[in-house]
């Protein structure tokens, strides 16, 4: 009723994040309402929303029940559009925020966050909504879903009680039941508070559970009500295809069958798994209690095809996340030297407490895993060895960090094994903030809203007129050479007025990355050097940099404190980056030759060295890499390893150094 009474004037911009954005979408086609232009993205996240005119029409669903995806926020609607926003807010309603400034037509139903009987339908119109239905004039739309006179005028007959057709009276006294119990729970916010909860509840079940997933990696878009979630399965055993489909759809007949839970099928489209209503009329314990069914059906549809070392469930507790943060071991990981018989044997992991992986280029290339990196993940996770992934990626919180790689199927157990430049560079630039300092960020606005929250002093530096501090974050969804040559311009009008220059905090400290093909791209981080090039003319000082992420060693500390020990093994691709920042930290690093050195022609000079090169990560594991130990910098245990080795061998420890 609203795109065939209001669409029309101007062209349209529709968000495809579920099936029945999909459906509106196909709608306007359809009809012929408008020129149209579809803001599309993969499944389980929604569009980038950068590129909006404010002079066209939007449409677009608040809540996803197909997919679990909402817009993360409205901020991006202008107050001053001239275009109407058009929302399907079905189950939105009753279950999350919705800031209804940025809206001018809101559609709801009665049954479907309240749980009620009748599935009619609702509808608000805003002064500038009404204002557009006059000016359309007459359009050729069906009587029964006019919402304007023959004059054009707004149909006051409907919002004053009129039905287009006659309601079950049952229907209505159960909307009234349904808005008399939601009022004796304390209203909206009390409706919402129980939402959240609810979603508190599977989210983490969800971080501690490694067989399950969210279908919408982006925390900042999933929805808390509309539970989406899917099978993450590591392919243990060579050969190992189970049929994920067959597992979640024998879950799902075990679970009727004990009466525990209905209707849970992921919907049509959606990748295997399950779709589970958590919205305010759903009691928290009655979620707890289906995590366990789940595990319980997981465990019983799967155990014949799982290896039992990988059968490890949770049965309903799950320790807040602090609780979680993995404790140093308090032996030694080596076996005594009596008991060595041939170093190659041992295992390198062994000889650490924790080992701290790079993200991009080890783990992941752009969201994709990269061979074998699961399967190592897996195998720490088995073994009960704890590891940390330290990355400069900061376009987002480490929470959403922590969710695409999950989504790219990393086994990481739980947020706080995420050790990102931008979770670093949160605590320093609310420092900042408090003092009363204005700080630009070169990124996209998600990603600093996301770590760092919205702050009036906090603005996008490629649009700031002046800032006291430019905090560095990655470039996705932002092109940052274009602001460029805004921000030369303002540190050479702060040099000029006051002689001195904006602090500069680089959350991501790459100048080089490798693209998903193997090309080289620039890094944000380039912005240093170009900025001290730019302003060499005006006789500026070198600029000093703040580095939060890796080499700086703040970045490394906060491993420090995470896993309460320096027996850290940092494995990465870069030199200048993992490989000289762990070792300025004090820590071992392994340099591994994929990623931005996959050809292994990066250079290494004498202070830049690893203790270790590997061609893969499974080399931690196989015990090749003792004969090419380059340090003992951590060395009790080393020691012995090469003591016992050398006798054995009768080979002397400082003739068998070298690069492998």
């Amino acid at each position: 009723m609203a795109l065939q009474n209001l669409l029309g004037p101007f062209p349209v911009e529709t968000f495809l994040s579920d099936s029945f954005s999909q459906y509106w979408a196909n709608e306007i086609d359809t009809l012929a309402l408008a020129p149209q232009k579809r803001h599309i993205c993969a499944y389980g996240d929604f569009p980038n929303t950068s590129r909006i005119d404010p002079n066209h029409d939007i449409v677009l669903v608040l809540n996803g029940t197909s997919s679990g995806v909402c817009p993360p926020d409205l901020d991006w609607i202008v107050p001053d559009r001239a275009g109407l926003v058009i929302a399907d807010a079905v189950s939105a309603a009753f279950t999350r925020p919705i800031d209804y400034d940025r809206i001018d037509v809101l559609c709801w139903s009665w049954q479907k966050a309240l749980g009620g009987e009748g599935g009619h339908g609702m509808i608000a119109l805003s002064p500038r909504a009404q204002a557009r239905l006059k000016a359309g004039g007459r359009k050729p739309v069906a009587r029964l879903m006019r919402l304007h006179n023959a004059d054009g005028s707004v149909n006051k007959a409907f919002f004053g009680g009129r039905t287009i057709s006659t309601p079950s009276m049952f229907a209505v006294e159960d909307i009234h039941s349904a808005l008399d119990w939601a009022e004796a729970c304390g209203g909206l916010p009390a409706l919402l508070s129980r939402v959240a909860n609810n979603y508190a509840v599977m989210d983490d079940w969800v971080n501690s559970t490694p067989w399950i997933n969210w279908i919408c990696t982006n925390p900042a878009a999933r929805s808390s009500c509309s539970i989406t979630l899917r099978l993450v399965r590591e392919q243990l055993a060579a050969g190992e295809t189970e049929d994920d489909g067959k597992i979640a759809g024998g879950m799902i007949r075990l679970l009727e069958a004990e009466g525990a839970a209905f209707d849970i099928w992921s919907y049509g489209d959606a990748p295997p798994g399950f779709r589970i209503w958590a919205g305010p009329t759903v009691e928290t314990d009655d979620l707890a209690i289906l995590c366990e069914w789940l595990a319980w059906a997981y465990s019983e549809t799967s155990e014949a095809s799982i290896p039992p070392e990988a059968r490890v469930l949770h049965h309903g507790y799950f320790p807040p996340s602090e609780a979680r943060a993995v404790q140093p071991r308090t032996e030694s990981a080596c076996p005594p030297t009596a008991a060595l018989e041939s170093p190659p044997a041992q295992k390198l992991a062994d000889c650490y407490d924790a080992i701290l992986f790079d993200a991009t280029g080890v783990l992941i290339s752009e969201n994709e895993a990269l061979p074998g990196a699961a399967g190592i993940l897996a195998r720490l996770n088995t073994s009960g060895q704890p590891f940390y992934i330290v990355t400069n990626i900061s376009s987002g919180s480490d929470e959403t960090i922590f969710a695409r790689l999950r989504g790219a199927g990393l086994p990481i157990p739980a947020v706080d094994r995420v050790v990102s430049a931008g979770g670093v560079a949160r605590n320093r630039v609310l420092e900042e903030l408090a003092a009363g300092r204005i700080v630009s960020y070169l990124g996209s606005a998600h990603a600093a809203h996301d770590v760092f929250g919205k702050h009036p002093n906090l603005h996008c530096a490629e649009t700031a007129e002046t800032f006291d501090t430019l905090v560095v974050l990655d470039d996705e969804g932002f092109d940052f050479k274009r602001a460029a040559d805004h921000i030369l311009s303002i540190f050479q009008r702060t040099l000029i007025e006051t002689g001195e220059m904006p602090r500069l905090i680089a959350a991501n400290a790459d100048i080089i990355y490798p693209s998903k093909n193997g090309s080289l791209l620039f890094g944000p981080s380039v912005i240093g050097p170009m900025l001290q090039a730019g302003l060499a003319p005006f006789g500026a000082p070198p600029i000093s940099v703040e580095l939060m992420g890796k080499p700086g060693r703040a970045i490394f500390e906060e491993c420090i404190a995470r896993a309460g020990t320096e027996r850290l093994l940092m494995v990465g691709d870069q030199v200048d980056t993992d490989i000289k920042g762990a070792q300025a930290a004090g820590l071992d690093a392994l340099l591994v030759t994929t990623g931005l050195n996959n050809s292994g022609e990066l250079r290494q000079d004498e202070n830049g060295a690893p203790e270790y090169v590997a061609k893969n990560l499974g080399q931690i594991f196989d015990g090749s890499l003792f004969p090419h130990l380059r340090s003992a910098m951590h060395s009790s245990t080393t020691d012995q390893v090469w003591a016992a080795w050398s006798k054995n061998r009768g080979a002397d420890k400082a003739g068998l150094g070298g690069s492998s």
